[in-house]
């Protein structure tokens, strides 16, 4: 029964382990602090200008409907990728890894992975760009987990 407490309570911390660090670095350092304080030229506002819009302005679809529009999209990015990990700490600091509490905010922070990488996709599916390989990947990832934590939940909630 001890042992079985234990699986009870570790079984979501691969999810923390996996998606808090993973928006932590694309969103809040690359995107937010590295726009915002400037750590090096790459991630500065015009460093993913260039890389970004740069991608989009191959393809003449995503060139006419998003590189024009590169200033109104970025910030929501940047917003969009660090919501993810906010949600993730949200809900390690209200413990929601352990058995019996709801995993509200997990699986909300996962479901925000889900979305903003859905949102990437989108637009680098279109734009026919190579990082779309790794953000299918990611989505997949994010679509399992969300559901490996929905049905744990009930699983457990329900005994």
């Amino acid at each position: 029964m001890k042992l079985n407490n234990i699986i009870n309570t570790i079984k979501f911390f691969p999810f923390y382990l996996l998606f808090a660090p993973f928006w932590f670095s694309n969103g809040v350092v690359d995107k937010f602090y590295g726009v915002f304080f400037g750590t090096y030229a790459g991630d500065s506002w015009a460093g993913w200008k260039e890389y970004i819009a740069g991608n989009w302005a191959k393809k003449p679809v995503t060139d006419f409907l998003l590189v024009p529009f590169f200033d109104y999209l970025f910030p929501v990015l940047m917003l969009l990728q660090i919501l993810p990990f906010i949600l993730l700490a949200v809900s390690f600091l209200k413990m929601e890894f352990m058995p019996g509490k709801s995993k509200l905010w997990l699986k909300a922070g996962i479901l925000a992975s889900l979305f903003v990488t859905s949102a990437m996709c989108f637009s680098q599916t279109l734009a026919g760009t190579s990082d779309v390989q790794y953000l299918f990947q990611f989505w997949g990832v994010s679509l399992l987990g969300f559901w490996y934590v929905e049905n744990q939940e009930k699983a457990l909630l329900n005994k």
